[in-house]
């Protein structure tokens, strides 16, 4: 999509196995896979229904509603009376795409004790899997089609701190707060959109 609209980001969800190898008494090297899902919506987006879809160029459309997208500027020059006419409603589009996660990260141990604090860097390769754009309003939930210019490969970094709590000699819970930055989630006209977002990882960890 190539929409100036304010952008906000859904729930995401994220659950997967991960292998960790001990380098050392600190150090940690940690990998596995996820399957990871990320929504993201375009605000106050004005569409009509019309004789043909809006030809969005980052659209490709599998829907057969006839919706178009309307340019806010192109409004403005529009009568009140062409506004009514053309029946034009407020809606949001919503962007799901989802990916194959595979972390590779480094882990260094601050406080390993029965309470133990790590710092986590690295990064990620992501294998898209889901791709899914929809329009969605009071009226009407339709689906429009996939974006065109979404990466099939791309990457981010990784940061994050994680706590662990060991309730057993092999067995730990685990939560970690992460911050990952998507680098080429797009491969053009995204508006300048660079995906970030915030994960809150737990799980139960087993080592031997």
């Amino acid at each position: 999509m190539h929409l100036k609209n304010q952008k906000t980001a859904d729930n995401s969800l994220s659950f997967g196995v991960g292998v960790n190898y001990a380098v050392s008494e600190k150090v940690t090297l940690r990998s596995g896979i996820n399957k990871l899902s990320l929504g993201y919506n375009t605000n106050n987006v004005m569409y009509s229904t019309g004789l043909a879809n809006n030809n969005l160029a980052n659209i490709k459309y599998t829907s057969t509603s006839l919706i178009e997208i309307k340019n806010e500027s192109n409004l403005n020059m529009l009568s009140l009376f062409e506004i009514n006419l053309q029946k034009t409603t407020t809606g949001t589009i919503n962007q799901k795409m989802g990916y194959y996660e595979v972390p590779l990260e480094v882990s260094y141990a601050i406080l390993d004790k029965k309470f133990g604090i790590n710092l986590i860097g690295g990064v990620s390769t992501l294998f898209l899997n889901q791709n899914k754009i929809s329009l969605v309003s009071s009226e009407t939930k339709i689906t429009l089609g996939e974006a065109r210019n979404l990466n099939q490969i791309n990457f981010s970094t990784n940061v994050g701190v994680g706590f662990q709590y060991q309730i057993m000699k092999s067995f730990k819970i685990n939560f970690e707060p992460m911050l990952k930055y998507q680098m080429n989630t797009f491969s053009s006209n995204s508006g300048n959109f660079k995906p970030i977002f915030v994960g809150l990882y737990s799980g139960i960890s087993y080592s031997f």
